[in-house]
């Protein structure tokens, strides 16, 4: 999956989850110039299902069922925040603030919400 720069793709990813770990359904796109890349989240008795939608066109919205599943996941949530955190903090320690803002073209990097998810992680179920 190639995304470019143009959207706020981490930032995206996290907002979402964020909004997941508060029982919301989310989706949101990520723009692979031409190509969009649709992340649904649907709760599902206690888990939450994540699919990853391919279209070939970004420009010409079409409904869900008209792209094609490039990645499916029925997980719990925490499992799921778990994983996606521990990934983006080793990006952060990695990279750094000010390369991935460049690297994004002034998308300044998601730290409020990466904070948001780890409170979250911490809180008792």
């Amino acid at each position: 999956m190639v995304v470019s720069y143009v959207t706020d793709a981490l930032g995206d990813l996290l907002y979402g989850l964020v909004r997941v770990t508060q029982g919301d359904d989310i989706r949101f796109s990520w723009n692979g110039e031409p190509t969009e890349y649709r992340w649904v989240f649907t709760h599902e008795d206690g888990a939450v299902r994540l699919r990853i939608l391919r279209f070939r066109d970004g420009l010409r919205p079409e409904p869900d069922d008209a792209g094609h599943a490039v990645f499916t996941l029925l997980s719990e949530v925490r499992p799921l925040v778990r994983a996606v955190v521990r990934s983006v903090r080793r990006l952060l320690f990695e990279m750094g603030e000010e390369e991935y803002a460049r690297q994004w073209r002034d998308h300044a990097f998601p730290l409020r919400e990466l904070n948001v998810l780890e409170s979250w992680l911490k809180s008792p179920r």
